[in-house]
């Protein structure tokens, strides 16, 4: 299986996320040299994203800057984010999709911005060299501490494969719990488990992820069972063999209004 980094909009991003709502997360990487470009772009369809949100077919949209990149193949350099308040809209919002239309609506909310030219030139050119797509749906969420998300925020990432039928469970009652103690001991203001329900072709074999919003934490700070360590270390040791994991953090650089 090919090494990924998988970021996500936190579902906490905000608390915007509850159980019935999913998010298409787009993780892209970028043809050579074309940074500037592909920031031009996103602010170009910025417009656009506000005025679906408006009309009431999205919740919300977000673009997260992968940082610290590890070696591996065609590692995302971008996510972008577009959260759904169910699988019925989002499926609906798949299938209505009008890419002429929406270019159209794109050269309109834009004009005194943008010129058609530039729009037409950012939009032909070859800026995304490969985006996987994975659909995702909240398990399990934290409240949100600290406010509400900003630019400039921080987030860590876990890609996970799951490898025993008992992964969830560990996830949820051995895994929540600590980072629960985190979150009270001020260290994180949100975690949030999800599970992939769908993704594209391109997508690597992962299952669930995990967010772990404004994360200061050590992960040695807290104990499963404070008064065992021996049996809390088992315990733990175990449920880390119930999945693959790989890390990542990301810094958010675009949201919806």
């Amino acid at each position: 299986m090919k090494k990924i980094i998988l970021c996500f909009l936190t579902l906490t991003i905000v608390n915007f996320i509850t159980a019935q709502q999913v998010a298409v997360a787009d993780f892209i990487h970028l043809e050579e040299g074309v940074d500037s470009d592909y920031n031009t772009l996103e602010k170009i369809w910025m417009p656009f994203h506000n005025s679906e949100i408006k009309s009431g077919k999205k919740m919300f949209w977000a673009v997260w800057k992968i940082d610290n990149r590890p070696e591996m193949e065609k590692a995302p350099d971008y996510v972008v984010f577009n959260i759904f308040k169910d699988e019925n809209q989002q499926k609906s919002y798949m299938k209505n999709w009008d890419g002429n239309m929406s270019r159209k609506k794109i050269e309109s909310l834009n004009r005194g911005k943008y010129s058609k030219s530039t729009i037409k030139n950012i939009m032909n050119k070859k800026i995304k060299n490969e985006v996987r797509s994975y659909t995702i749906k909240i398990l399990h969420q934290t409240v949100m501490t600290g406010g509400e998300a900003k630019i400039g925020d921080k987030i860590s990432m876990g890609a996970m494969r799951e490898k025993s039928d008992d992964y969830e469970e560990f996830e949820m009652n051995v895994f929540l719990p600590m980072w629960e103690k985190q979150l009270l001991n001020g260290k994180i203001s949100q975690w949030s488990f999800a599970k992939v329900i769908d993704k594209n072709e391109a997508a690597n074999d992962v299952t669930h992820m995990t967010f772990i919003f404004r994360n200061k934490a050590n992960p040695g700070d807290v104990m499963f069972m404070p008064n065992n360590e021996w049996l809390s270390n088992k315990i733990v040791e175990q449920g880390l063999t119930t999945r693959e994991f790989w890390p990542s953090e990301a810094t958010l650089v675009y949201m919806s209004n």
